[in-house]
């Protein structure tokens, strides 16, 4: 499989204090990559650096072939990739409907309706909300909205960062599920940092381990589903 996003040499951090140290690795299209490790080990530096939040860094980022080091994070909308914030993509003050007119502020009437019918076709739910602000929304309905505006985006890259966090068990199968498909439909590649080990290895093709700003090792599904594999690999 040809690579679509490609990390070479990348050493990132902020404030002056380095946190990522000469990581590299590339992702298939259409594939899956966990990223896991424990707090601090630099699992959100690394998305933030792909995404051009954090912009200290050395080494290259290139996605589809164009090099990313020199753009700035609202140009990666264009050049295919979205990131997913931790928390989601919600504004308290903005009715669910008002969200829907953010995203498709930039396309056509008609591609705009076709894109929300898609959103609504995922998150039925939404079209009973159109007139709740993001702030009273219930946390699955947050992710709903959240994971929609995503899909709204039409990119090929998702940097997902922990995409699931607090969230009820039943919203955790409904985002599983819905990212399964966003793999298999439509070959969306993900980088996924995900707290929840189980959310991770269910949806990876790759789990790659950071310890202490390093790249560890990167591990196959016929690895990481064993059952000492976090033992052996993540706590040691």
């Amino acid at each position: 499989m040809s690579h679509i996003l490609n990390i070479q040499n990348l050493t990132s951090g902020y404030n002056g204090k380095t946190v990522l140290h000469d990581i590299s690795f590339a992702v298939g299209k259409g594939e899956v990559l966990a990223v896991i490790g424990q707090n601090g080990c630099g699992k959100s530096t690394l998305l933030k650096t792909i995404a051009r939040i954090i912009k200290d860094n050395a080494g290259n980022i290139s996605f589809a072939g164009v090099k990313l080091n020199n753009k700035n994070t609202w140009d990666l909308k264009q050049q295919g990739i979205s990131w997913f914030v931790q928390g989601g993509m919600v504004f308290p003050t903005l009715k669910v409907s008002e969200h829907f007119e953010l995203a498709l502020k930039d396309k056509s009437k008609t591609e705009a309706a076709n894109i929300k019918e898609e959103c609504l076709f995922h998150f039925p739910a939404l079209a009973n909300c159109m007139d709740k602000r993001g702030g009273n929304l219930s946390g699955g309905q947050r992710q709903m909205l959240s994971f929609a505006m995503l899909l709204a985006q039409e990119t090929d890259c998702w940097l997902l960062d922990e995409p699931t966090a607090g969230l009820a068990p039943e919203a955790v199968k409904e985002a599983v599920v819905f990212l399964k498909k966003m793999k298999q439909e439509k070959q969306k590649t993900m980088i996924l940092v995900e707290h929840n080990y189980s959310v991770a290895f269910e949806l990876a093709d790759h789990v790659a381990i950071i310890k202490e700003g390093k790249l560890y090792d990167s591990f196959a599904k016929a690895e990481f589903l064993k059952q000492d594999f976090l033992d052996n690999h993540l706590y040691n």
